[in-house]
């Protein structure tokens, strides 16, 4: 019975170990930063120059209105010609509190993490940002030769 209560316990905590990190952990803190780089910088502000350095190039884009998007060069085009290239200007915003980051080990070496969270969309349109969409989201970031690359990604729930 000692033996199942220490087996038991040991689980709990190496479940602990890998679950969700807190909003104070270096990896959440490097999710934030990815998630700017993508959303902020890049989608909001259409400056996609990045973009080559932090995108898988067999990267898989699921979204639940607009299909499937495969590979890197896809990706930024379809950025550009319609987000970056919309008559309105568009923007997304993160759910405050809504993100959450699972790192991935394989034998205790991290290779990857989940980032999962809920946005919001808006367009600018008669002087005002009017919102949109809100969506939920989930990403797969993996190190690639030493860098964090965003590789699968699935959109969805948007309404």
């Amino acid at each position: 019975m000692r033996r199942i209560f220490i087996l038991l316990l040991l689980s709990f905590f190496s479940q602990d170990l890998y679950s969700q990190v807190k909003t104070t952990d270096e990896l959440y803190k490097t999710a934030q930063k990815l998630d700017s780089l993508i959303f902020n910088v890049g989608y909001n502000k259409c400056d996609l120059s990045h973009y080559d350095s932090i995108i898988s190039n067999d990267l898989e884009f699921y979204h639940d209105k607009g299909g499937i998007t495969n590979g890197k060069e896809a990706f930024i085009a379809s950025i550009k010609n319609n987000i970056c290239g919309a008559p309105n200007k568009i923007k997304r915003e993160l759910v405050p509190n809504t993100m959450k980051v699972y790192p991935l080990y394989d034998h205790k070496v991290l290779y990857a993490f989940i980032q999962e969270g809920e946005h919001e969309f808006f367009e600018y349109f008669k002087e005002k940002w009017n919102k949109g969409s809100s969506a939920k989201f989930t990403i797969l970031w993996i190190l690639e030769d030493g860098q964090w690359k965003m590789k699968r990604v699935l959109s969805y729930d948007h309404n």
